[in-house]
């Protein structure tokens, strides 16, 4: 098993993962949120430079990797991992074959609800997504990681920059950062958390 980016107290703490469910059934589906999930986002150069700076010891991050991975990436793969896990909690490869996996005392739910859950868990993922990428494109991240703007192809994957995550307010005609593209010359700008620092301009996003 690779550099985990996050803990198991972080995991637990920060989900509605029980504090019984052993982290070995946990440790496979972070590895997956954070080389599928989170190298899309970041890039192979960025995302292999991070990982080289964490050992048994601690880490190396400077001031700006270390906001980065605790206030933007950690809560990202917190839930993302969920996401992933969820399936797999649910149901356990065993040497018999994939079984439903249950507590003594405990009833499971069906597969329906599972799917429910996990649409739920899906959309608090793709909130801290949003937020990861918003922070290293327009806000205080953007040009402070010099191996996440100068990436190519040679290297792996490049940063994945699209911005797919909306809300369930839906907006006709609408950026995602919520301007208006048919009302931007009449000055009438629908609510931002960027529009005080950062406006965008009618094309971008």
């Amino acid at each position: 098993m690779g550099v985990l980016l996050i803990s198991e107290v972080k995991l637990k703490n920060f989900t509605n993962i029980n504090k019984n469910v052993d982290m070995d059934v946990l440790k496979a589906e972070v590895q997956i949120a954070q080389d599928i999930d989170l190298q899309t986002i970041l890039g192979t150069k960025f995302y292999n430079h991070l990982l080289s700076q964490v050992s048994a010891t601690g880490n190396t991050f400077n001031a700006a990797e270390t906001t980065l991975i605790t206030e933007y990436v950690q809560p990202f793969l917190i839930q993302q991992a969920y996401f992933q896990a969820i399936p797999h909690l649910m149901y356990r490869t065993m040497n018999r074959g994939i079984v439903e996996g249950t507590m003594e005392s405990a009833t499971s739910v069906n597969i329906d609800t599972m799917k429910y859950l996990r649409t739920i868990q899906k959309q608090r993922a793709d909130f801290y997504m949003t937020r990861l990428q918003d922070y290293l494109l327009i806000g205080r991240g953007q040009n402070q990681f010099p191996s996440y703007v100068s990436q190519s192809t040679i290297d792996g994957m490049i940063p994945d920059r699209s911005q797919k995550y909306n809300n369930g307010i839906y907006l006709r005609h609408t950026t995602r950062k919520g301007y208006s593209t048919q009302n931007l010359d009449k000055k009438f700008y629908v609510y931002s958390e960027l529009q005080h620092e950062n406006p965008p301009c009618q094309d971008c996003y």
